[in-house]
């Protein structure tokens, strides 16, 4: 999804300075401060693992402790973390399993280093960690080589094998596909990705949480979220097999190839339109979604809908001023109201995180772009949708996304930086 010259309408000059338009903040890059001179992983400080169970434990008694997806259940930090590595194998993060009476219910990757991110993502889902794990031993078996897990921030996930001094490497979550080639066409860049991720604020941040107890609070605890969320609902519940339901669309229900792969923009447009109609406010905005939420039919043909109106190109949505406009014109086309919500603060941590309180108070969830991108990764040049926003007294921060029909949760810094310092502006937008 990269249409370089009309990206988002913003203006790319080295990364350097972005202007936005339309949806979209005015960026102003206030620089990078390194934790050190010598930006190299493998010279950098390892927290303890204790530090690390400390920090998962902070966000159980946080975030997870009331949390739609963990509200309900006892959770435990296993012992037993995956590490994963940076291309060099230098460590650089650990995936910890998290555990309901013994049982692996999913899982948080949480930072090795004492100046990278403390978190990434929480992934609740039976078996995601034990299928890493199968596909790890899995490769290392038939090519006799010596397995390990590559992590590329922000969200993914690779098998590196290494066997007769060559290193080949293997995307899980596409099916173990070979990716060999495009991670030796861009180690250099991602290489370089590894070193902005260390910063000052990251090691002051890890170290401040650290240090709290139970008494002290550095910020006020904010818990912001769609009216669903907060009734410990779904999001936009779609029955597509017997009795399960997604949170939210699924691109993956388009018909075509080419719709599956470019039809991320769309699907949330397909989330927020519907849920303006059946759960915001009906007798404004019901002739948004006439059909019945629940049916899959009904609702991939409303995907369509917006498809059409949308028409992502080769590389699918990359214009934020487009998305907005064609979102409009389908609520005008069907006689509602509808104007995206322009914000022209400055794009930093905290006003981003503003803007999307914003519309999450008002009951609109909140479209949101990230162009960081290496490979074909769900997350990465990719539309999603936000649902909730959650910052503890320790100042970490989370959101709650709707993702190819999945509910995920994603460090917030961590989301930020990836729409910031993508290979063009990302970016965030609701609809009143």
């Amino acid at each position: 999804m990269k249409r370089i010259a009309e990206s988002l309408g913003v203006i790319l000059i080295k990364k350097v300075a972005l202007l936005a338009v339309a949806f979209l903040f005015l960026f102003a890059s206030s620089g990078v401060s390194f934790a050190s001179n010598d930006l190299s992983l493998g010279n950098t400080k390892l927290l303890k693992q204790t530090d690390v169970l400390k920090i998962v434990q902070t966000n159980l008694e946080g975030y997870m402790k009331n949390d739609l997806q963990t509200h309900d259940k006892k959770l435990t930090a296993s012992k037993d973390f995956i590490p994963l590595y940076d291309l060099d194998h230098n460590l650089f993060a650990y995936m910890v399993p998290l555990l309901e009476e013994g049982r692996e219910i999913g899982y948080i990757t949480v930072g090795a280093i004492e100046d990278g991110y403390a978190t990434y993502e929480i992934n609740i889902q039976d078996k995601a960690l034990s299928e890493i794990k199968a596909k790890l031993k899995d490769k290392a078996a038939k090519s006799n080589g010596k397995g390990e897990v590559v992590f590329i921030p922000p969200l993914d996930y690779l098998i590196k094998v290494s066997d007769q001094g060559q290193d080949f490497y293997f995307d899980p979550a596409k099916g173990s596909m070979d990716v060999t080639d495009k991670v030796k066409q861009t180690k250099e860049k991602l290489k370089e990705d590894f070193k902005r991720i260390r910063k000052v604020e990251n090691k002051k941040h890890i170290s401040d949480m650290l240090a709290q107890t139970v008494t002290t609070a550095s910020v006020t605890q904010e818990d912001v979220a769609l009216t669903v969320e907060r009734n410990y609902g779904m999001f936009v519940p779609v029955e597509y097999t017997t009795n399960t339901y997604s949170y939210g669309g699924d691109q993956n229900w388009y018909d075509t190839t080419t719709k599956k792969d470019r039809g991320c923009g769309p699907t949330a447009a397909a989330n927020l339109t519907n849920y303006l109609a059946k759960i915001k406010d009906p007798v404004k905005y019901g002739k948004l979604y006439v059909g019945n939420t629940n049916s899959k039919t009904d609702f991939v043909a409303h995907m369509d809908k917006l498809y059409s109106y949308i028409d992502p190109g080769m590389f699918g949505e990359t214009s934020g001023t487009d998305f907005t406009s064609d979102v409009e014109r389908f609520a005008r086309d069907r006689g509602v109201a509808l104007k995206g919500v322009t914000n022209s603060a400055s794009f930093t941590l905290d006003n981003v995180a503003n803007y999307i309180k914003a519309g999450l108070n008002i009951n609109s969830p909140v479209a949101t772009l990230n162009t960081k991108k290496w490979s074909d990764y769900e997350y990465e040049w990719h539309w999603m949708t936000i649902t909730k926003y959650y910052r503890d007294v320790n100042d970490n921060r989370w959101i709650a996304v709707s993702t190819w029909g999945q509910r995920r949760s994603i460090d917030y810094r961590v989301h930020f930086d990836a729409m910031a310092n993508g290979w063009v502006m990302g970016g965030v937008m609701y609809f009143q």
